[in-house]
C-alpha cells in the first residue's frame, strides 16, 4: 500500500490542483489517504504509526501538523512527520519516501545517491504527477519515483539532463575543433548514461570506439546529442541514428 499524508486543509487538493481521484477511491486497492494523525501524550509513543512500517512508499506533507481530536491541528507540532522521515522510513532507506511542500521548488532528486528520496517536491507538480505514479504501481508492482519528479516522460527528461552536461562541458570549444571523450574530463558516466538510454540495445562502449575511430568534430557531436534529446521529448524514445 501507498501512504499518502497530507492535511489537505480546507479540500485544498480539489479546490487548488483539481484533483479528486483520491477523495473517489479509484486507487482505494493500493493507495490510502491519510489527514490526520494524532499526538500521544507519550512523547516517546508512536505505537499509532507501527502500520506504516509495511508501506510500499509514503508520500509525505513535510509540513502535516499533528493532529488532537479536542483541538484539532497543533500549530507547529510535527512530531509525527519527523518520526516517519528519521525513523520509519529513515530517508528512504527503509521505504520510499516522497517530501512535498508549497515552499518548495523543482524536484530535488537522486536516483544515484537515493534512488528511494525525493527530498523535496513543490505541491502542484507533486499532484501533477501522482496519479500516473500511482497508476504505474497498480499496473506494474513497482515504485517509479522519477514519475513522480518528472512526469511519465521521466526518461526524456533524464536525458535532457544529460545532454545539458554534455553541452556545457564543450560551450567553449571552437565547432572545428576535433571531439575526443577527454573533453568530458570526469564526466565520462554522463556520456555512457546518455548512450545507454537513447540506444539501450547496443553496448556504450561500441559508441566510445567509434568516436575513437572516426573522429567527429565538435559540432557534430553536438547535434548528434541534440538530434536525440529533441527526439525523446517529441516521441519519448530516441528515433534518431548515431551515424
Amino acid at each position: 500500500m501507498i501512504y499518502l499524508i497530507d492535511d489537505n486543509q480546507s479540500n485544498q487538493r480539489q479546490k487548488d490542483y483539481s484533483i479528486d481521484f483520491v477523495e473517489t477511491g479509484i486507487f482505494q486497492d493500493v493507495l490510502t489517504s491519510i489527514e490526520r494523525i494524532e499526538k500521544r501524550e507519550k512523547a516517546s509513543d508512536f505505537s499509532h504509526l507501527e502500520f506504516l512500517n509495511e508501506a510500499k512508499c509514503i508520500l509525505m506533507h513535510v509540513t502535516t501538523e499533528d493532529w488532537d481530536n479536542e483541538k484539532g491541528f497543533l500549530n507547529g507540532s510535527t512530531t509525527n512527520v519527523e518520526k516517519i522521515l528519521k525513523d520509519i522510513s529513515d530517508f528512504g532507506d527503509k521505504i520510499p519516501l516522497v517530501l512535498f511542500s508549497n515552499s518548495m521548488g523543482n524536484p530535488v532528486y537522486s536516483r544515484k545517491e537515493n534512488p528511494n528520496f525525493i527530498r523535496e517536491i513543490k505541491k502542484n507538480i507533486f499532484y501533477e504527477n501522482l496519479f500516473d505514479f500511482v497508476d504505474y504501481y497498480k499496473n506494474t508492482g513497482k515504485i517509479e519515483l522519477r514519475i513522480i519528479a518528472y512526469g511519465k516522460k521521466f526518461v526524456a527528461q533524464e536525458v535532457k539532463q544529460l545532454s545539458q552536461i554534455m553541452l556545457d562541458m564543450v560551450a567553449s570549444n571552437k565547432n572545428t575543433e576535433k571531439f575526443v571523450i577527454t573533453l568530458l574530463s570526469g564526466k565520462q558516466q554522463i556520456f555512457k548514461e546518455f548512450i545507454e538510454l537513447s540506444f539501450p540495445n547496443d553496448n556504450w562502449i561500441i559508441f566510445l570506439n567509434d568516436l575513437e575511430d572516426n573522429p567527429i568534430i565538435i559540432s557534430e557531436f553536438r547535434n548528434k546529442i541534440n538530434l536525440i534529446t529533441e527526439s525523446f521529448l517529441k516521441y519519448g524514445k530516441n528515433i534518431c541514428p548515431w551515424k
